[in-house]
């Protein structure tokens, strides 16, 4: 009905991923700014009355248009954002003012136990990266959202365009357009960010982790160290983009609209009609997603598809005390160097993280049955069995 009489246009990620602008937009600001942040220098005038439909426009940014006579704007919600409206100098400010003592608390023993635990470093890519540490990080990060997603039974976009983030994001690091932020284990990747820059808007665009780590919630610990670096360098917005999860809930200090912008001719029926039919059906879509129909076909997609792929074994904590001299049938392994007996990482991980001990100081001993396994710290044993 009438699409063709439309230019298309995605604007949030053509904005940050492309640095492009549709040109029905002269200029754009942040909210109360007074200088642009965006200023179109190639408008053409005979272009002026082209008509557009713009998906995903934040509300967060004011702009002046290309203005004609017949054009009429038409906005029309789509979905909720959230954001950190950086307002003070320092992360720990931060944390003080939006949270309550007992998430600080938290945070603090997931650091602790993070740097107690492991030998961490945390490194921030933005100007300068070696090739051959961003293929790695990059394979590592693709291996993350692999995993993640066959945990959950879904499917993510970001696969979907993999190759054009895989190819596209080594020139942006190199121009200080994007950056991608890595919590290291040793030398192994367990968190990674993949972000966006434009003026002082920090996009933080593709967070993920190891599961195998999940008990020190590193997505928390990835987004604290993150608004670090916003502050140090006067970032004013740490953007999170759409989709409620709770960790852009818990962090936000503020949520804005998307929304989609039609630029249409009022003397067109054509057009007007275009413009009912994408409202009509935006706000269908929303509806249903008010109502969880989401959530409903995911658990029952989840229920049809059974058994999750790339999922951490899981094991049962057997109870009572454990005499040392039942090792003399274990055998020793390290499922850190042999990827044999990776699937003993998360239960190894949530051992230490428990005992505050250091991960190469434990001991892990299998069973004849290959089932059962004990890990053997400075002060405290436990013994296990992993399902099959």
């Amino acid at each position: 009905m009438g699409r063709k009489r439309f230019k298309k246009a995605g604007f949030y990620f053509g904005f940050f991923e492309k640095r492009t602008v549709p040109n029905i937009y002269q200029a754009l600001f942040l909210k109360n700014a007074q200088e642009p942040i965006y200023k179109n220098t190639l408008f053409d005038s005979q272009t002026k009355a082209v008509q557009w439909y713009i998906k995903l426009f934040p509300s967060y940014l004011d702009f002046e248009r290309n203005h004609h006579p017949e054009l009429r704007l038409k906005k029309i919600f789509r979905v909720k954002g959230f954001a950190i409206d950086i307002k003070v100098d320092s992360a720990d400010t931060y944390l003080s003012t939006h949270f309550k003592p007992n998430f600080r608390t938290s945070l603090r023993r997931r650091f602790k136990g993070l740097e107690t635990c492991f030998n961490v470093r945390y490194a921030m890519y933005h100007g300068h990266i070696e090739r051959k540490e961003y293929e790695y990080i990059m394979q590592n990060l693709h291996a993350m959202l692999v995993r993640r997603f066959n945990q959950r039974n879904d499917k993510n976009m970001v696969l979907k365009r993999w190759d054009d983030y895989q190819q596209n994001t080594f020139a942006m690091i190199n121009k200080k357009s994007a950056s991608l932020f890595v919590i290291y284990h040793d030398s192994r990747p367990i968190q990674i960010s993949l972000s966006y820059h434009y003026a002082n808007i920090f996009f933080l665009a593709i967070p993920s982790y190891d599961i195998d780590y999940a008990k020190f919630g590193l997505g928390n610990l990835g987004i604290k160290k993150l608004l670090e670096w916003c502050i140090e360098n006067a970032y004013v917005m740490l953007d999170m983009g759409y989709g409620a999860f709770d960790y852009k809930i818990k962090w936000c200090n503020t949520t804005y609209n998307f929304e989609h912008h039609l630029f249409f001719r009022q003397s067109s029926i054509i057009s007007r009609m275009m413009v009912g039919y994408v409202s009509t059906k935006t706000q269908f879509i929303n509806f249903l997603l008010a109502k969880n129909i989401n959530v409903i076909y995911h658990r029952v997609k989840n229920f049809l598809l059974g058994k999750k792929k790339g999922l951490p074994p899981k094991y049962t904590i057997v109870k009572g005390s454990f005499d040392k001299k039942e090792l003399s049938n274990f055998t020793r392994v390290n499922p850190i160097s042999n990827t044999s007996y990776e699937h003993l990482r998360k239960p190894l991980y949530d051992f230490a993280y428990a005992q505050l001990e250091k991960v190469s100081s434990i001991e892990i001993y299998e069973a004849p049955n290959k089932k059962e396994y004990c890990f053997i710290g400075s002060s405290q044993i436990q013994k296990i069995v992993v399902e099959s």
